[in-house]
């Protein structure tokens, strides 16, 4: 974490969270859910966090299916 000199410890774990549940990775979900709950991060901001990885995660797919469908539509 030492790399970091403008992001504070609560917001890289974090967006460590968000970015474990966008990229499916659990075992990386255990471990900076667990980081964040050690720097001081509340469950609010976990849950706000974890909302923000889905968002991210639904983006693409949602892209996907709408292509899909318009593909369909114009054959």
């Amino acid at each position: 974490m030492n790399n970091f000199k403008h992001l504070d410890a609560k917001t890289i774990e974090l967006a460590g969270v968000a970015a474990s549940v966008a990229g499916g990775c659990r075992p990386c979900l255990d471990y900076h859910f667990k980081k964040a709950l050690e720097v001081g991060c509340t469950i609010d901001q976990l849950k706000e966090s974890v909302e923000l990885g889905k968002m991210i995660k639904q983006r693409p797919i949602k892209d996907i299916y709408e292509h899909a469908e318009s593909l369909i539509s114009t054959h």
